[in-house]
């Protein structure tokens, strides 16, 4: 599953609890900091990575393709400095 789906999943079912929303709850504004805070967790556990603060900037929260493109980027980083050891 791509990991844009995975995360957009997971908003939907246990963010919004499966309300309604026409728009990408991150790039509407539909989540509150809380709600945010519990997908970091998430996408951290989930993908396996870690958030530093650097990390947590308007541009990676500005949609759901924005942050999963982050994740995936993140996760490529992680992998090439695991096998440079």
């Amino acid at each position: 599953m791509k990991t844009e789906g995975q995360i957009a999943r997971f908003i939907e079912s246990e963010l919004l609890e499966g309300a309604p929303h026409n728009v990408d709850p991150l790039a509407g504004g539909t989540l509150d900091s809380l709600s945010v805070e519990v997908l970091i967790g998430w996408v951290e556990e989930e993908f396996q990575i870690t958030f530093d603060f650097r990390d947590v900037v308007a541009e990676n929260f500005a949609s759901v393709r924005a942050l999963a493109a982050f994740v995936d980027a993140k996760r490529l980083g992680a992998q090439g400095q695991s096998t440079d050891t």
